[in-house]
């Protein structure tokens, strides 16, 4: 009896290796050859941009398959990805989580897909947004901008109205359509007091940009809050969403169904990716900042679960905050 047990287990152990085994191999073979569509949901030129032309040539070295890139708008990117086959051949490496996922939930004419049925892959890039002042006002904390009138810059407002929900700052007047150089210029000659950058932008405008709060704490400015740290009093909802929100940026993700190996086999290519010191050297010339680790897709889906969770009660209340609340009549 007992020898019947140890072999049934040997069995056992022995199918699921040779199931694993096959499963990468079918996937190897699989893509050898192919060619993977890469969407990017943005122009050529963009962060975004950028990020997916660095990730694509390595997604080649690690499965096989040829890339072919294709620029296009949010929204229209991700119909595209949403009704592709799902055989794993369309990915998108390099997305906008917080407008991709917006613009579902706040029903903008033309998105039609539902993000919560994307099939995740990981993340390899991190996103750190600083809400910064003009730095001649002598503001340092998110306390000294309460109760205070002060103009933000803003391309298309998102995480400057989230900001100022969470941290109590009820007298920002935001004034959208203003690009980044642009927003910096105004800064310089005193036309705006705030704006939202990345830690990237940092570089370069120290003597004008004073970090007040971000999304998400970051080594490189261990000095400076996050939301949470400074959120006002029965606000700290805002503080979570605001993170959450830069969690999902740059996140990559395919087509809803693919099987299951062919999901695992893409997820193994960005993480063999996310290891190469060539890559890590190229992101580090364009510089983008890596996550401290390799973010995989179980990890991912946890970190967006709280968008997922999203009622329709906060979701009007989240659509009234960015697109209405603090912008300039």
């Amino acid at each position: 009896m007992r020898r019947t047990l140890i072999w049934l287990v040997i069995c056992a152990t022995f199918l699921v290796f040779s199931s694993g085994t096959c499963f990468a191999q079918d996937a190897s073979s699989f893509y050898k050859g192919k060619t993977i569509l890469v969407l990017i949901p943005s122009g050529p030129g963009s962060g975004f941009d950028l990020v997916s032309r660095a990730i694509a040539p390595y997604l080649e070295k690690y499965t096989g398959a040829k890339t072919l890139l294709q620029n296009g708008k949010v929204g229209l990117s991700q119909n595209k990805l949403y009704r592709s086959k799902p055989d794993g051949l369309t990915v998108i490496l390099s997305g906008h989580g917080a407008k991709e996922i917006t613009a579902e939930l706040f029903k903008q004419a033309g998105a039609n897909y539902k993000w919560k049925e994307f099939t995740l892959l990981g993340r390899l890039p991190k996103s750190s947004t600083v809400l910064v002042v003009d730095k001649s006002k002598g503001w340092t904390t998110t306390t000294d901008l309460q109760g205070v009138q002060f103009f933000s810059g803003a391309s298309s407002p998102f995480f400057g109205p989230l900001f100022a929900e969470a941290c109590g700052l009820d007298q920002m007047e935001i004034i959208p359509g203003m690009k980044g150089s642009e927003r910096r210029l105004a800064i310089r000659r005193g036309e705006i007091q705030a704006t939202v950058a990345g830690i990237g932008e940092l570089a370069g405008n120290e003597d004008i940009m004073q970090p007040i709060v971000m999304t998400n704490r970051d080594a490189k400015l261990p000095d400076v809050p996050s939301a949470l740290d400074v959120a006002v009093k029965g606000k700290e909802k805002w503080a979570r969403w605001v993170a959450a929100w830069d969690d999902v940026i740059y996140w990559s993700y395919a087509t809803p169904g693919i099987p299951q190996e062919r999901a695992a086999y893409l997820e193994q290519a960005l993480e063999k990716t996310y290891n190469d010191p060539e890559f890590r050297a190229e992101l580090e010339k364009l510089h983008f900042e890596l996550s401290e680790h390799f973010v995989g897709a179980k990890e991912l889906k946890e970190l967006s679960r709280g968008l997922a969770d999203l009622t329709d009660d906060e979701i009007a209340e989240m659509k009234y905050v960015i697109n209405e609340k603090y912008q300039k009549k």
